[in-house]
């Protein structure tokens, strides 16, 4: 066919009728079919395959201790400043099972059991075998102590008499102990002592699940044992049928529909969902919102920047603990406002644990300086110690996170007591822990392949 007898305006109007339904195709057509065969796979009614992995997930996450050993406990009961330093990681499987599962049609909610599971991996922990001696705080004495001089100090003469006799010889705040012993095993608490004073400690410790009962006559202190393989309360969320929005988010806790932990309904809320599903078509405006009983709070992760992983664009969320001093909106979360608040970068934990204890970042990253600069040893680094989620907008899927968390103990004298007299006011790190996930090709290929190829 010679050049002067094509038909370029036949050619150019189907050229344009190609690239029209193309476009049409790409933007009008493909994103609806896209997002209906996402909600089929992602919504939390029986039968889907976001369903089977959200009871019962297919693999365990990661769950990382770091321990901090004190080297100079002497000098501290004498008021002078820590030497601290990292012992760790010991390396756990964290398993995550929903049982007892309720669907509600009418109100689109699945209620379940929760029950984590952890299991030790020596192989993963070599050289750190869990049998280490280390020193740290006594946990249970200046927590009882710490606890009561602080909100019932006319009980302190009791307390006093009854830790003399269960903590005999009480010579320290701290203790050197076997580390699994510490973590999970347990430590002997001796209530064998018939003196009220001593019964009325226990008692206390026993009904506030301090402790657990190990026979008639001593209980143990564990940090991680007494919540090992048995049930994490009783949660009801949405499945997102009705609106895929609200898939995962939060209904009750324990048949509460709002906690009554701090002096304000806005802190009281569950925002969120419980970590392990996000609903999906998110945005960089979005906040990834999760509560956790752990810490009796909702945490929001916010946007901060363009990711990859396994070969596939990400999004990577990060969070930070914030300012609470100078953030009106979160001031339920301080004892007195605005002065009484936690230091930049950490969180009161004594509303929801009964311990004195703060949260942070691990080794203060993010926190502020003076806590760094009143403890010796630690070396705050932003790839080990931050917290992140590479997530995929689209489908709501975290392909990779790091959830870290710091316990420090607010430390201060105990008043008039002749060996806790002369302790320092000090934030002590004592341990933190890590859990993670990091989806392996098995994952990110479905993913991959159903998404974007």
């Amino acid at each position: 066919m010679k050049l002067e007898e094509l038909n370029f305006k036949k050619i150019a109007i189907i050229c344009a009728c190609t690239l029209v339904g193309g476009l049409t195709f790409c933007y009008g057509i493909f994103p609806p079919i896209l997002k209906f065969m996402l909600k089929q796979n992602v919504l939390l009614k029986p039968g889907t395959q976001m369903r089977g992995m959200f009871e019962k997930m297919p693999f365990p996450l990661d769950f990382k201790i770091h321990l901090f050993n004190v080297s100079n406990p002497e000098e501290i009961m004498k008021g002078g400043k820590p030497k601290i330093k990292d012992v760790g990681p010991y390396y756990f499987e964290e398993w995550k099972e929903k049982f007892d599962t309720e669907d509600d049609l009418e109100e689109d909610t699945l209620s379940f059991t929760l029950r984590n599971t952890w299991k030790f991996r020596p192989d993963l922990s070599s050289p750190l075998t869990g049998d280490e001696m280390i020193t740290l705080p006594n946990m249970l004495l200046m927590g009882v102590f710490l606890m009561v001089q602080r909100e019932r100090e006319a009980m302190m003469p009791l307390i006093r008499k009854g830790a003399k006799i269960i903590f005999d010889p009480l010579e320290s705040a701290f203790m050197t102990v076997r580390v699994m012993d510490f973590l999970f095993d347990g430590l002997p608490v001796d209530c064998s002592s018939q003196d009220f004073a001593s019964k009325a400690l226990c008692s206390g410790m026993e009904s506030e699940k301090v402790v657990l009962p190990l026979n008639d006559t001593h209980y143990q202190f564990s940090i991680f044992g007494g919540r090992n393989a048995t049930d994490a309360g009783r949660w009801v969320v949405y499945r997102g049928v009705k609106n895929i929005k609200d898939l995962g988010r939060i209904v009750s806790f324990n048949g509460e529909t709002e906690m009554d932990t701090y002096d304000g309904d806005e802190c009281n809320q569950f925002v969120g969902t419980d970590s392990t599903i996000f609903p999906p078509f998110l945005t960089k405006e979005d906040r990834l919102w999760a509560w956790s009983p752990e810490i009796c709070r909702s945490m929001g992760a916010t946007y901060g920047g363009k990711s990859k992983y396994a070969g596939m664009p990400m999004s990577y969320f990060e969070l930070d603990f914030g300012d609470l001093k100078n953030e009106p909106e979160n001031h339920c979360f301080c004892r007195d406002p605005p002065e009484d608040c936690p230091p930049k970068g950490t969180m009161d934990l004594a509303p929801c644990l009964g311990a004195p204890l703060l949260g942070s970042k691990p080794h203060f990253i993010d926190a502020d300086p003076k806590l760094l600069e009143e403890v010796q040893g630690l070396e705050p680094n932003r790839e080990d110690h931050d917290m992140f989620i590479n997530f995929e907008l689209i489908s709501g899927t975290p392909v990779s996170a790091a959830k870290r968390l710091q316990f420090n103990l607010e430390m201060e004298p105990v008043r008039d007591h002749e060996v806790l007299g002369n302790l320092p006011n000090v934030i002590l790190p004592v341990f933190w822990v890590q859990e993670g996930v990091s989806l392996n090709k098995t994952w990110t290929n479905q993913l991959k392949y159903q998404l974007f190829l």
